[in-house]
């Protein structure tokens, strides 16, 4: 019965301990001609999930440079919607992201949307679905603070299901960091 018991224990705690990590994941340095630990998006700390959508002078919706999530950056059924993409663990939005926040406020304005929020295969599946709706929450928030009326966006969380890149690599997990916009 004690053996049973120590064993029982013991499982239970590696599983606990083994759920998320924060260590950034290894990647195969020949996979991708990358050395292990580089983060290819980048790390902005100052990055604010209360972000405000400045106004846009020269406002090209067409215009994807801004890095979406696809291999031409948009999404959506309109097809002119940017993903908004994160680092990794992370729910605050980039820096880098803010002309792509910019120009699908501007494209949503007076629609419906449906936010979706991904991540990438690490993490257990509960602690994915909620950072997926994190990131969907802080997109919204943004959103809202740039006008858009907060009852015309609903939001999910797709959380690792839906990868659009299967790779081993960094450049690949970070485009299946996102936050994904949907028209009906």
């Amino acid at each position: 019965m004690m053996k049973k018991v120590a064993f029982l224990s013991a499982t239970v705690a590696m599983l606990i301990l083994s759920g998320c990590s924060s260590k950034e994941p290894a990647i195969d340095a020949t996979a991708n001609g990358t050395s292990t630990g580089t983060n290819a998006s980048g790390t902005n700390a100052n990055a604010n999930t209360n972000a405000v959508i400045a106004p846009v002078t020269n406002a090209n919706a067409n215009d994807t440079t801004t890095g979406g999530a696809t291999s031409n950056g948009v999404n959506g059924s309109d097809g002119q919607l940017i993903s908004i993409v994160f680092d990794y663990d992370k729910f605050d939005i980039r820096a880098d992201m803010q002309d792509a926040m910019t120009k699908n406020a501007l494209l949503v304005k007076g629609k419906s949307i449906k936010l979706e929020g991904n991540c990438d295969e690490f993490g257990s599946d509960e602690y994915n679905f909620a950072l997926g709706l994190k990131r969907a929450n802080a997109v919204k928030s943004a959103l809202v603070n740039g006008g858009i009326s907060a009852d015309a966006i609903s939001m999910s969380s797709l959380g690792e299901s839906n990868p659009i890149c299967l790779e081993k690599t960094q450049e690949c997990w970070a485009k299946n960091r996102r936050v994904d916009f949907k028209l009906p």
